[in-house]
């Protein structure tokens, strides 16, 4: 069965949208999912399935939490050989090196249009710190994360595809939990 990263999109941030990872993994499985671990609170599993295509994983995985939780939660696939790809293609190594909290990754639904990644790339602000490869944002937050409004949301709606962000670490934190 092959091996799946979840990304799911805004759970446990404040008092609302709480899913318990344990109860999570508990009806991942019951609804058929191998092997399922979760990495901190934030939304990350990663699971085998006899699925095979990313749609079906994602749709699956919604569909439990919206049953079993009462919640409609996007979830973003990639399988392992892909989250390998984002790290590899990562345009900022340096930056990632000395601080990897300030670099981010927002994994989107599909590959934007390119008119939408022209039109945002049009902003000479984010020459520097911003680049879109493939169904990839990546994000360097030069001056902090919490001193811009240029987050997950805004790149979004900017590009027209939904997506989830993911710190540096918590890329390089899921190829390793992916391997063991």
């Amino acid at each position: 069965m092959p091996a799946w990263v979840c990304l799911l999109r805004a759970v446990n941030l404040g008092k609302q949208r709480k899913l318990p990872m344990p109860a999570l993994r508990g009806a991942l499985t019951a609804a058929g999912m191998t092997d399922v671990r979760t990495y901190l609170q934030s939304g990350n599993v990663i699971a085998h399935s006899h699925l095979q295509q990313h749609q079906q994983v994602s749709d699956h995985v919604r569909a439990v939490i919206a049953a079993q939780f009462s919640l409609d939660v996007p979830v973003i696939t990639r399988r392992p050989a892909e989250i390998d790809d984002v790290i590899a293609a990562n345009p900022f190594p340096a930056q990632a090196a000395q601080r990897a909290h300030l670099i981010r990754v927002i994994f989107l639904a599909a590959v934007p249009p390119a008119d939408r990644i022209s039109q945002l790339m049009a902003d000479s602000s984010l020459h520097e710190t911003c680049r879109v490869i493939g169904s990839h944002v990546y994000v360097d937050y030069v001056r902090g994360y919490h001193n811009t409004g240029r987050t997950a949301p805004w790149f979004t709606r900017a590009l027209g595809v939904d997506g989830t962000e993911r710190n540096w670490r918590t890329v390089l934190a899921l190829s390793a939990l992916m391997r063991e």
